[in-house]
């Protein structure tokens, strides 16, 4: 299934925009932790500012004045900022991964698994006929009486 750009830019993008989200979520929970309660840009405006005052260095940017007041100190708003953004990367690695070995170039074809094996084989069956199924280990040789 041959892919074209646009499928790995726009989930590159969606990835962003979560990321991005995750800066005043963090923000917010930081200040809702330390019993502040929870705060957050008024208008989509104020949400776009306080991005990059995030990223600058500025936790209060993008709120108004009564509720910028209410942050607990700027090291433990970057800390849950930087929690909540490790969260979403480990997330996020463990679904590339999931889909890489179900859907992705990683996927094994035609393979069963242990389990799958050993519920239609059975054990004793597989003993008995393992010079079939791994001849290059099992196998008799004449020269050494049957042993390898």
């Amino acid at each position: 299934m041959p892919l074209t750009w646009e499928l790995p830019a726009a989930l590159a993008l969606a990835w962003a925009s979560v990321a991005a989200t995750l800066l005043p979520a963090g923000r917010g929970a930081a200040c809702w932790l330390t019993g502040g309660g929870w705060v957050w840009p008024t208008t989509g405006a104020a949400l776009s500012s306080s991005l990059p005052g995030l990223v600058t260095g500025h936790p209060s940017c993008g709120l108004v004045a009564t509720t910028a007041a209410a942050l607990p100190r700027p090291g433990v708003v970057y800390l849950l900022m930087t929690l909540f953004e490790v969260a979403w990367l480990v997330v996020s690695l463990f679904g590339l991964r999931a889909w890489w070995r179900t859907w992705g170039p990683g996927m094994r074809e035609g393979l069963a698994s242990r389990s799958e094996v050993e519920k239609v084989l059975g054990r004793s069956r597989m003993r008995r006929n393992r010079a079939v199924i791994r001849p290059d280990l099992y196998a008799k040789h004449p020269e050494t009486g049957g042993h390898r």
